[in-house]
């Protein structure tokens, strides 16, 4: 075979291996665009394969960019009894503007390493299903201002309710019909994560209308209001982050931990996560 015949073979053969590339890209973005809600949702999948295992079986890296939706759980699962013969080396996670259960999220950015996913899916049907999933570090950022609004609809005994960031600490002022008493309440305190999981006013220092409340009184108040948010209760990520720092600041409360993506329940069986 002469150089100039094995090179036309090689170059046919990328072009036909980026257009495979590019139709799964497409595809994968409807699958995925299709557990989300909203519509002004925008999902973009683009996979960068490392010439192995076929024309693109393995992948140097796989970006996910979704922004402008709305979800009532984490959409995204591994699925161990799918086929694991095909690597990710690197998921990518970009998502902005999205609601979580309640909770509106300015924007998440995680990278997972050593992902598995099923190949023969990929190439059949233009899905991408992971099969196992690596442990990676993230970060996500809330607004102040979209945290007040869910603490509002998660409590009950708060009425009115606003939340300032700054400096490492939050201020809670708000209005609250409790056992004991109705009262105007304010709540300086540092927000830290517990178990890595929850989120919880930490050293905190209470004022019910213009006067320090008692202990009884202030136990009172933060039982109320501690976890201020349960990760896996409250917004089902089902152990996808794992909280390691929290940072307050200019009005944004910014997280950062590990991350991973957590196992679905088989389709055979029943569970709180079962994906489809």
């Amino acid at each position: 075979m002469g150089p100039l015949v094995a090179l036309a073979i090689f170059a046919g053969a990328s072009v036909v291996g980026s257009r495979e590339i590019n139709v799964f890209e497409r595809a994968a973005g409807r699958d995925i665009a299709s557990l989300l809600s909203g519509d002004a949702k925008s999902v973009d999948v683009r996979v960068e394969p490392n010439g192995f295992g076929g024309p693109w079986g393995h992948l140097d890296r796989a970006t996910i960019t979704a922004r402008d939706f709305s979800v009532e759980g984490l959409p995204l699962y591994t699925e161990p009894w799918r086929s694991q013969a095909a690597r990710c080396s690197q998921l990518v996670l970009r998502l902005e503007n999205f609601q979580l259960k309640g909770l509106r999220v300015e924007a998440l950015e995680a990278q997972i390493p050593a992902c598995r996913y099923d190949f023969g899916l990929a190439r059949r049907e233009k899905k991408f299903r992971l099969s196992r999933s690596g442990e990676g570090q993230g970060w996500v950022r809330v607004d102040e201002k979209d945290l007040a609004s869910f603490i509002l609809r998660k409590y009950p005994e708060i009425k009115q309710v606003t939340v300032e960031s700054r400096h490492g600490f939050v201020r809670v002022k708000g209005y609250g019909e409790f056992l004991i008493v109705k009262t105007n309440f304010e709540v300086v305190a540092r927000l830290v994560a517990k178990d890595g999981s929850k989120l919880y006013l930490a050293d905190a220092k209470i004022l019910f209308g213009f006067l320090a409340a008692d202990e009884f009184a202030s136990k009172t108040l933060l039982d109320t209001l501690n976890p201020v948010v349960d990760f896996d209760k409250d917004l089902q990520l089902g152990g996808a982050l794992t909280v390691e720092k929290v940072t307050t600041q200019d009005g944004k409360i910014v997280l950062n931990g590990r991350t991973l993506i957590p196992k679905a329940v088989d389709p055979q069986s029943s569970g709180p996560f079962q994906l489809r």
